[in-house]
This record gives structure tokens, C-alpha cells and sequence, in this order.
């Protein structure tokens, strides 16, 4: 089918933006609730990289990617699609937080 394109499962938290430019979780302590997914779709901007970055869903909303899944065509429509690829990243330090505080939920 011409019409296919990659389709992966991206795992991230909700971010606000502090005073001080930094990105942090909505939450301050975080649930398995507060880890959404979101795909890739037809339309989304920009390119994925890795834990840490941060994309826009379609309501605008900030989203720190904490890990992806893979997602076979047939399925996407289970999951909702993502906005935009950002070329901001989270911190370093708190990209492992999230990324240990997902592998221990899960």
C-alpha cells in the first residue's frame, strides 16, 4: 500500500515550562496514569531522536518523550496522533529520572 508510513508509539509525560525556562513534569509525582502515548501520524513535523525530546501534541500541549514502542499500521488509529517534533530537549538528568520512574511502573 503507496499510502503507509512509519508508525511508532511514543510514551511521554505532560511538561510545563518553569519560570526559568525549564522544562518540569505537570505532576509532581508521577503514576503510571501520567505517562500517555501519542504516534506518530501523516502529518507530524520534525524527526524523532530520542528520550529527552520534547514534541507538541495536536492541543498544543508540551510532552517530554520518555520511550517509544513499536506500532503496526493496522493499530494507529487506537493511539492519538502527535503534533510536532521540538527541537528543545529535556534535561539530561531529569530524562533518566522519567525514563527509571516508566521502566518501574511498567
Amino acid at each position: 500500500m503507496a499510502d503507509k508510513y512509519p508508525t511508532i508509539e511514543l510514551v511521554g509525560v505532560v511538561l510545563e515550562q518553569t519560570n526559568s525556562g525549564q522544562y518540569v513534569p505537570k505532576e509532581a509525582t508521577l503514576s503510571i496514569a501520567d505517562f500517555h502515548s501519542w504516534r506518530i501520524g501523516k502529518h507530524t513535523k520534525g524527526k524523532l531522536a530520542q528520550p529527552g525530546q520534547i514534541f507538541l501534541t495536536e492541543n498544543n500541549q508540551l510532552v517530554g518523550l520518555v520511550a517509544t514502542k513499536p506500532l503496526a499500521f493496522k493499530n494507529r488509529h487506537e493511539i492519538t496522533p502527535m503534533g510536532r517534533f521540538l527541537k528543545e530537549k529535556l534535561d539530561p538528568t531529569l530524562t533518566e529520572q522519567l525514563i527509571q520512574q516508566w521502566q518501574a511502573l511498567v
